[in-house]
């Protein structure tokens, strides 16, 4: 059986559970990462569902109140009600059924620690940067994990010379996409334009 077979029939595992794809979807992209509000456009982009389909999960889940909203001009955005006396047991049943990258990125979102996140062009390894003296409590499910600190990384990153950091930010792709670290304008003044990982907002 191959990884990607794998991965579908463990999303179709929770699509049953919901009777629903595109609710299993949204879950999916809302609480692999709960931190962040996202907008209608942004769960289009992550999911791949029709905006009419988001718009009508993202109605029912706000009504149960697994979602909290809020609108700035004519944009409605949608942030995981963490407190939700279901959100830890929804979360690990999408956590469980993701596959190893989306499961990287789950964990990475909720430790403190965690900076920077990119898998490797081959999908095999990731580099993490974490914050100088913090306690990395990141597991790695099937992913070999290479760690730095900032300032280790942003010392690889000015040294540049085709480094194990110069790989991962030419061929990876960025699983947290939090673009608004002051690490990413390093990355961005050394010449570096790394994708984001598909459904990263």
């Amino acid at each position: 059986m191959t990884t990607h077979r794998s991965d579908k029939e463990q999303f179709s595992y929770l699509s049953l559970l919901f009777a629903s794809s595109a609710r299993a979807a949204a879950l999916r992209a809302l609480l692999i990462d709960p931190h962040p509000s996202y907008y209608q456009r942004q769960l289009e982009a992550a999911t791949g569902l029709p905006l009419r389909a988001v718009q009508r999960e993202v109605d029912r889940l706000t009504r149960v109140g697994l979602l909290f909203k809020r609108v700035e001009g004519n944009r409605a955005y949608y942030q995981v009600n963490m407190e939700h006396p279901l959100f830890p047991e929804l979360r690990a049943l999408v956590m469980k059924t993701a596959p190893s990258s989306l499961r990287l990125r789950g964990a990475a979102a909720l430790d403190p620690a965690v900076r920077l996140c990119i898998l490797s062009g081959l999908r095999d390894r990731a580099l993490v940067v974490c914050r100088g003296g913090r306690r990395l409590a990141l597991e790695s499910p099937g992913i070999v994990l290479d760690v730095m600190s900032s300032e280790s990384f942003l010392q690889a990153l000015a040294e540049g010379g085709g480094g194990p950091v110069e790989s991962y930010l030419r061929e990876g792709s960025d699983l947290l996409g939090r673009r608004d670290d002051v690490l990413w304008r390093h990355i961005e003044a050394a010449g570096h334009d790394v994708r984001k990982e598909p459904g990263v907002p």
